[in-house]
């Protein structure tokens, strides 16, 4: 059996305890964590550590900007970059108006037990495809009343 391939994660979340909650379980799995509480944080983190950074892990709301424009911003430096977005807010279908197009595979709701994250992490990493798909553009608001 081969050597299983442990990436690094970006994790971006501006509540300090998700935040640690995630890297304390990614790291027990044996990922390598770097972390950011802000969208300019999560830029200057991901530069210094684009060649590593396998995946993206972001809350959708944070101070700064949010996860779909993290995300958006990322992919333009590494397009390949694999993208798992969290919230217990609001839901995936907030990405569509920044040209995401979101399955349920990338989108894990708040709160979610240990075993739910680590599950969608390695899904999202293993993944074929690299999702959610960038659009070109926001889609046009609807003018039906």
């Amino acid at each position: 059996m081969g050597a299983k391939v442990m990436h690094t994660i970006l994790v971006v979340d501006d509540e300090e305890i998700d935040r640690e909650e995630m890297r304390r379980l990614l790291q027990g799995e044996g990922y390598t964590v770097v972390e950011a509480d802000t969208y300019q944080a999560a830029i200057t983190a991901f530069e210094a550590n684009r060649y590593s950074i396998g995946l993206l892990v972001s809350d959708v709301s944070i101070p700064g900007g949010n996860g779909c424009d993290i995300a958006i911003a990322l992919r333009k430096q590494k397009p390949d970059l694999r993208v798992l977005f969290v919230s217990g807010h609001v839901g995936a279908e907030i990405c569509k108006y920044y040209g995401f197009e979101v399955s349920d595979e990338h989108f894990l709701r708040k709160p979610f037990a240990p075993k739910e994250l680590l599950s969608r992490v390695t899904q999202v990493l293993n993944s074929a495809r690299t999702s959610p798909q960038l659009g070109t553009s926001p889609p046009k608001a609807s003018t039906a009343s």
